[in-house]
């Protein structure tokens, strides 16, 4: 399935980090690569919650626990939702490049995440004058002190902060991405007999192909890319996800996905399409910048 047509549609609310400016001129080392970045984050993401506002009436924080099955990624970006007790949902999107560098602070019952001074992160929302700070073990469903593996739960906010720090360092020297995938390919190319995919990665599949069939391309993006945490080594999977963020203007993300194609399968029979489309795209990114 590598012919898609798609219609970009919604609205995406974004966050930009308000602590600090952003570290653009740093040469920050990432801890992790890509795919465990993105891994440790969606694991993180379990106990992860997004406070909203403090009531007055309630004398408390209003929670959004943010929906691990909705995080998608981009070179620059985090885009997820988070939805209250009643099902209200938010979109958010961290923009990776802004990010300080963060850590954990935890209490006995609950972790939250802080900049290098120890001070607590926010972000601040376009549409609320209201700061959004991302807690762990506070929201939906229950605090740290009272789930089934504390020390889980404890650890969510490490693994989050990890990742995002990892991502930060992604996002601002791309080419450090590249620099595990080419040997990673190189050794799949050369086996005889290529492994089968993981049963988790198919069940991606299929639902990133109902999505599609549904017209939901951006949902379709966010499975092919859980699906590639899963098992990066997957040609058609980098193929479809660079068409779709190409048709939701994601131009760079569709160049990386574009060129981890070719790296796995250069000699694939539309393989020269597929270097035009790379070219191509790689025109619009630098016109979109």
């Amino acid at each position: 399935m590598k012919r898609i047509a798609m219609i970009l549609a919604g609205a995406v609310m974004a966050i930009t980090a308000t602590t600090q400016t952003a570290l653009a001129q740093s040469s920050s080392t990432p801890e992790m690569s890509v795919q465990q970045a993105r891994h440790a984050i969606i694991i993180g993401s379990k106990y992860a919650g997004i406070a909203r506002e403090y009531s007055r009436i309630f004398h408390a924080y209003i929670y959004y626990a943010v929906r691990t099955n909705s995080i998608c990624f981009a070179h620059d970006a985090l885009d997820f939702d988070a939805a209250d007790r009643k099902g209200e949902t938010l979109h958010f999107r961290i923009a990776l490049r802004q990010l300080v560098r963060l850590s954990a602070k935890c209490s006995v019952s609950a972790c939250w995440l802080v900049d290098e001074n120890g001070k607590r992160v926010e972000w601040q929302s376009p549409n609320s004058s209201k700061a959004f700070g991302l807690d762990f073990g506070v929201s939906i469903p229950k605090r740290c002190g009272d789930a089934q593996n504390t020390e889980e739960c404890l650890q969510a906010a490490d693994q989050f902060a990890a990742g995002l720090n990892s991502l930060h360092a992604y996002a601002l020297g791309p080419e450090l991405a590249e620099e595990n995938f080419p040997s990673q390919a190189a050794a799949w190319r050369a086996l005889s007999n290529k492994p089968p995919l993981p049963d988790a990665l198919r069940v991606r599949r299929m639902m990133a192909e109902d999505a599609l069939k549904n017209q939901r391309p951006k949902d379709a993006l966010k499975y092919y890319q859980q699906g590639l945490d899963i098992y990066s080594l997957w040609p058609e999977g980098w193929f479809n996800a660079a068409l779709l963020a190409s048709e939701l203007n994601r131009y760079a993300d569709a160049v990386e996905y574009m060129q981890n194609y070719l790296l796995l399968v250069p000699d694939a029979s539309d393989a020269r399409a597929a270097r035009d489309r790379l070219e191509m795209w790689k025109i619009k990114a630098q016109e979109k910048n």
